[in-house]
């Protein structure tokens, strides 16, 4: 079993000699062919229906359609709206959009799927637009499957406050150690609720059915990627504060 392992691609794997590839059993180096594919969009010239769009709009999407996000946001503003170029979001990080939500009526995600889109508005509580990059039409994100999930949180802020047993999940995988601020909120939370009684449950990768193993928690608290809490019943740490 080798004590380090590091993936490199093909330009960095000639840059290696034989010796430095596997070095006494201690360093060793994995070929990993790269392929570019590149995403499919008529972002390039843009040119879509804006009548549904709010005047001051956000313009946020994903790494794959980012070099071509300039061409949407000059278009905006050459159809009469105040646009603002906010960046990417992740699916646990809508911080680009956060970012700007207090000097804009909306945002327009240019992407596909309900994932990100959904982010956005619940991160931001405004309403969110979908450009779709291929057939470039815009659509109004279902304000129905916002509030679901806003109701969820609503009925876990309620289960956390009555319980006297919180379990708070946490993971040793990085950048999701620290995602919704990591040991210093959970210390901060504990202190603030010195009625309960919290467990801290350590994983790397979780396995939503163990969750079942302990029936004595009253609520879950996640302090991991925070669209988790949209498949299983746990409130995000983050939402504590709002």
């Amino acid at each position: 079993m080798f004590g380090n392992i590091a993936i490199v691609s093909e330009e960095k794997w000639e840059e290696f000699t034989s010796a430095q590839r596997f070095i006494n059993g201690r360093y060793s180096l994995f070929l990993m062919k790269i392929e570019h594919i590149e995403a499919k969009s008529n972002l390039a010239e843009a040119d879509f229906d804006t009548s549904s769009l709010p005047v001051k709009v956000g313009v946020v999407t994903t790494v794959q359609y980012l070099a071509d996000i300039q061409s949407v946001v000059d278009f905006l503003v050459q159809k009469g709206r105040d646009a603002v170029l906010c960046g990417q979001v992740l699916g646990c990080d809508a911080g680009a959009a956060v970012a700007h939500a207090g000097s804009v009526d909306g945002f327009l995600y240019v992407g596909t799927g309900e994932f990100h889109p959904i982010g956005v508005a619940l991160q931001t509580g405004k309403p969110v637009f979908v450009l779709h990059p291929e057939s470039m039409k815009v659509r109004k994100l279902d304000e129905a499957d916002v509030e679901k999930i806003r109701k969820k949180k609503k009925g876990m802020l309620a289960k956390f406050h009555s319980a006297s047993v919180v379990g708070v999940l946490m993971t040793t995988k990085k950048g999701q150690n620290a995602v919704q601020g990591g040991m210093d909120r959970v210390a901060a939370l504990e202190k603030q609720h010195g009625d309960k009684r919290f467990y801290h449950f350590l994983c790397d990768t979780l396995d939503f059915s163990e969750l079942e193993n302990y029936p004595f928690i009253e609520c879950w608290v996640n302090t991991m990627c925070p669209r988790m809490m949209e498949d299983i019943k746990v409130l995000n740490i983050e939402d504590l504060e709002r």
